[in-house]
C-alpha cells in the first residue's frame, strides 16, 4: 500500500463521526443548518462545528454536569486524544454562534410536527396548539443585564437578568412547533407576532393576547389558522346574529391606537362569543370559528381546557430538564444558543416519548416525562457510544419496555384550586384563653 493510500485510510478512520446520534437527530439537518448559516467547519478542529451543535444539546440534557464532562461523555473530541480543556469548548461555542441552532430547531420541529399531525386526534380536522410566554433567569453579568434586562414590579426589580420566550406548542404531544426568543423589553405579544401557525389549526391563547391586530393577523398567516380564548369581562361588542341563547356572532370596535399602528384594520372586526356554565359560573369564550353547527359551544369550552398543556410543557423544561436552575451562559449570544439547545433537547426527548406511547398504545401525555427522560439520558450516560449500532439497539430495548413508563389518566379535580399557606419555621404564638 502506498503512502497516499495509508494517509487516506487513516483519515477515514479518524474523521469525526456522529452516526451514533442519527436515531435522535438526522445528521443531514445538522449539516444543512451549518451550511445555511455559513458555520460549517473547513479546517479539522478538535471540536468541529457539527460536534459543537451536539455539545450545546448535551449541555441541556446534562444540566448538572460541567462542559468538560459533556464533551467526554458524548465522545465529541476529534483526534487521538479524548480530552480537551474547558476553554476550548467555550471558544468552540463562541465560533458557532446561535444561528445554526435556531435553524436546526426550525428544520426538525416542522418536520416532526408534520409527522405528528397525521397520527393524533384533532378538533374537527384542526390541529390543536397553544401559545404562551415563559421567562428564564441567567447568571448576573454586565453583558447579560445590559442586553436582556429583568422583570420589574412597582417597587422592585428582579435580581437576575432574564430572557423571554414565546412558544407554539402541540397540545397532543407537548412538542414545540415554533418559538421566538427576546429580551425583557419585548412583550409576549410582540414575540408571538413572529410565530408561524400551522395550516388547518386552532390555537389556544390566554386573555393577555386579546388584540384585534394580532388575532386578525394570526388568521391570515396560514390557511384556516383559527384561535380560541377566554373573553375579557369588559369586552365591548354588538350582536350581529344569535345562534342560540348563549351563542352570538358579534362585532367589536377597533381602538384608535390600533388603527393608527395599522391603518388597514378598519373600524370593526368580527368573532363568535359563547357562554357556558362551568362549576356554577358563567364562562365566556371568544373564537374565530363562526360556524355554530360544525363547532358546538360545549365542545369549544371543553377544548379550551387543553391550553393548560403548555404550562405543563414549561414545567417539564424548567423543573425536570433544567432542574430549576439558571441558564449557564454569561454572554448574550451564548444565552440564545443555549436556549435553542434546550428547546431542541426537549423536542428530542418528547419525540422518543411519542414513540414509546405508540408502542404502549396510549396518549404521549401519559408517558411520565420525569421517569422516561431519566431512562433516555441513561442511554447516553452509561452506554458506550463508540459503536454506531449501540444507541439504536438500546433505544429499541427501551421501546419494548414502554408500558413501564405509562402513568394513570389525569384525575378530574374534586376540590377547588387553592393556594397553600407558606410553612412557618416556628409555631404561631397564641394568646391563652384563661
Amino acid at each position: 500500500m502506498s503512502l497516499s493510500e495509508h494517509l487516506e485510510s487513516t483519515l477515514e478512520h479518524s474523521l469525526p463521526s456522529l452516526n451514533h446520534f442519527c436515531e435522535l437527530i438526522d445528521l443531514n439537518w445538522i449539516e444543512t443548518s451549518l451550511h445555511q448559516t455559513g458555520k460549517a467547519s473547513i479546517r479539522r478542529r478538535k471540536l468541529p462545528a457539527e460536534h459543537v451543535v451536539w455539545l450545546v444539546i448535551g449541555l441541556a440534557l446534562f444540566r448538572n454536569q460541567p462542559i468538560s464532562y459533556v464533551v467526554e461523555q458524548l465522545n465529541l473530541v476529534f483526534g487521538t486524544t479524548e480530552y480537551c480543556v474547558p476553554s476550548a469548548a467555550v471558544q468552540a461555542r463562541q465560533r458557532l454562534g446561535q444561528e445554526p441552532l435556531s435553524t436546526l430547531f426550525s428544520l426538525l420541529s416542522q418536520a416532526w410536527f408534520d409527522e405528528t399531525q397525521q397520527q393524533y386526534s384533532n378538533f374537527q380536522g384542526l390541529s390543536i396548539c397553544a401559545v404562551d410566554g415563559v421567562v428564564w433567569s441567567m447568571p448576573l453579568t454586565e453583558e447579560n443585564f445590559n442586553h436582556f434586562g429583568s422583570s420589574k414590579g412597582k417597587t422592585a426589580v428582579a435580581p437576575y437578568p432574564q430572557v423571554r420566550a414565546t412558544c407554539l406548542v402541540n397540545t397532543n404531544t407537548h412538542e414545540i412547533i415554533d418559538a421566538q426568543i427576546g429580551s425583557m423589553d419585548q412583550g409576549e405579544l410582540t414575540l408571538a407576532n413572529q410565530l408561524s401557525p400551522p395550516a388547518q389549526s386552532i390555537t389556544l391563547f390566554d386573555r393577555a393576547y386579546f388584540s384585534a391586530d394580532f388575532l386578525i393577523g394570526w388568521q391570515t398567516r396560514a390557511e384556516s389558522s383559527h384561535w380560541l380564548m377566554r373573553a375579557k369581562d369588559n369586552l365591548r361588542y354588538e350582536i350581529i346574529k344569535r345562534n342560540s341563547p348563549h351563542d352570538f356572532h358579534i362585532r367589536m370596535p377597533i381602538s384608535p391606537r390600533a388603527k393608527k399602528l395599522n391603518p388597514t384594520l378598519g373600524d370593526y372586526w368580527e368573532a363568535r362569543l359563547i357562554e357556558v356554565e362551568q362549576a356554577g359560573k358563567i364562562r365566556r369564550y371568544i373564537t374565530s370559528l363562526l360556524d355554530s353547527k360544525t363547532y358546538p359551544l360545549i365542545a369549544l369550552a371543553k377544548l379550551y381546557a387543553q391550553r393548560w398543556e403548555i404550562e405543563m410543557c414549561y414545567r417539564e423544561i424548567k423543573s425536570n430538564l433544567q432542574k430549576g436552575k439558571l441558564l449557564r451562559s454569561k454572554q448574550p449570544d451564548l444565552i440564545y444558543q443555549e436556549l435553542w439547545g434546550v428547546l431542541i433537547a426537549y423536542n428530542v426527548l418528547r419525540r422518543q416519548m411519542k414513540h414509546m406511547a405508540q408502542r404502549a398504545k396510549v396518549s404521549p401525555l401519559r408517558i411520565s416525562f420525569h421517569i422516561a427522560s431519566i431512562a433516555l439520558l441513561n442511554l447516553l450516560r452509561f452506554d458506550s457510544l463508540a459503536s454506531a449500532g449501540n444507541l439504536p439497539k438500546h433505544l429499541e430495548s427501551l421501546m419494548e419496555k414502554s408500558n413501564r413508563y405509562v402513568i394513570p389518566e389525569r384525575r378530574v379535580r374534586s376540590y377547588p384550586r387553592v393556594v397553600k399557606g407558606k410553612p412557618q419555621k416556628y409555631p404561631r404564638k397564641s394568646q391563652s384563653i384563661s
